[in-house]
């Protein structure tokens, strides 16, 4: 556990990728007492082993594709590939193998929605990983995932301040403007990092005490609020980077065929493990199953809605989810039975940094329904809500099929 909280510490203070790879590598080694560990980049297509820590070289600065490659099956799949016994599983490429030390590996991804790298462990004598093993290296890689990505907020933030520090030369309102949004945006930044960052701390503190045998129970805990945490840090900054991006009028979209029913379903069994207690997406469907649009932009809509549902809904609550295609064009909605929007506020739920007067503590950058909203513009389409306070929420997005 000291391992882990150290890598924690000191990956806060890491602002480049060598710095995180370094800690990483290092860390990956030790928590397990493996012989070799490596850090592996999702590289267009490919598995590059940017970095190693061995007892014998192994494939740093090789790529390989990922469908012949365990580090990419890790990432297409988004879980762990544990192997006691290399030369016993099809999925090893066993000539890749035999010059190297390796018997026994784990190989885990980094981050599960759409992994963007894998941190692999090897043994030189055959090993099966315990399950404290594989959870201690999956939650390495889920505080890496965010370390990744604060990083790379990092430089877009400081290229974006070059590129606005010329404009503000020619125009002063422009830099008040700006300065304006900066500052608000940093001190929401500061405000809803706060919250995640000191309960991974406070975890990680607590971990650290758990000393001897009879913690498990206790350990398990502690990690899973860094995970929580680790999750909410990840939908603070996808939101910061997607509003960077639509401002500058970067997203852009591609039309494909899209089987809905599969869709969703996936969608939904995705999500289901952010669900709060008891809680079910409860999935309809209704006429035609095929339509053409760009699915990474109607999942972010859909995911957000479910997500929105069940953050201000009760545990036990359940999520309605209809869908209905009919002609190329289809609709849908989403219900909860939760804490409603204030008839107050409904004018104003789809404005920027907007978060509602009953939101309480409930986490949130009220960046979400404006990103929603913005979505739906660059889909042609429309999204519209009906609230109670007290009895639930449902909203409602229509679309058509684009041109594949």
């Amino acid at each position: 556990m000291k391992v882990l909280v150290t890598a924690v510490q000191e990956m806060s203070l890491a602002r480049s990728l060598e710095s995180v790879m370094r800690i990483v590598r290092t860390a990956a080694r030790r928590l397990t007492g493996a012989d070799g560990a490596t850090f592996v980049l999702r590289d267009q297509g490919k598995c590059y082993y940017a970095d190693e820590d061995a007892i014998a070289p192994l494939w740093k600065g090789q790529r390989f594709p990922m469908d012949i490659c365990i580090s990419g099956w890790a990432m297409i799949n988004r879980k762990p590939a544990v192997i006691e016994d290399i030369y016993q599983d099809s999925r090893i490429p066993i000539d890749a193998y035999r010059p190297t030390f390796v018997k026994s590996l784990l190989m885990v991804p980094v981050r599960s929605i759409d992994p963007i790298a894998a941190i692999g462990n090897y043994w030189a004598h055959k090993h099966l990983p315990s399950d404290e093993e594989i959870e201690m290296l999956q939650s390495l890689a889920d505080i890496t995932a965010v370390n990744m990505e604060n990083i790379q907020v990092y430089a877009e933030l400081e290229q974006r301040v070059n590129e606005r520090t010329q404009e503000l030369i020619h125009s002063l309102d422009r830099e008040k403007e700006l300065s304006a949004a900066k500052t608000r945006m940093v001190s929401m930044a500061s405000h809803e990092f706060k919250t995640p960052l000191s309960a991974i701390l406070s975890s990680a503190f607590l971990l650290e005490n758990y000393k001897g045998e009879g913690h498990e129970e206790k350990k398990k805990i502690q990690l899973g609020k860094i995970k929580s945490s680790v999750n909410n840090l990840n939908t603070i900054l996808h939101d910061f980077l997607l509003i960077d991006k639509l401002d500058q009028g970067k997203a852009e979209m591609q039309g494909e065929r899209i089987h809905l029913r599969d869709f969703i379903e996936n969608l939904v069994d995705e999500f289901s493990s952010a669900l709060r207690i008891g809680q079910k997406v409860r999935f309809t469907h209704e006429g035609e199953m095929e339509i053409v649009q760009d699915a990474k932009v109607l999942r972010h809509i859909l995911l957000n809605l479910i997500s929105n549902a069940s953050k201000y809904s009760g545990e036990h609550q359940p999520i309605d989810l209809h869908i209905k295609v009919a002609d190329n064009k289809a609709s849908a909605r989403v219900r909860d039975y939760g804490i409603g929007i204030p008839y107050e506020d409904q004018h104003r739920i789809f404005g920027n940094f907007f978060r509602a007067s009953n939101a309480g503590d409930i986490q949130g950058t009220g960046l979400g329904l404006n990103i929603v909203k913005r979505y739906t513009d660059l889909l042609n389409g429309d999204i519209s809500f009906e609230s109670k306070p007290g009895e639930g929420t449902c909203f409602t997005l229509t679309f058509g099929s684009m041109t594949a």
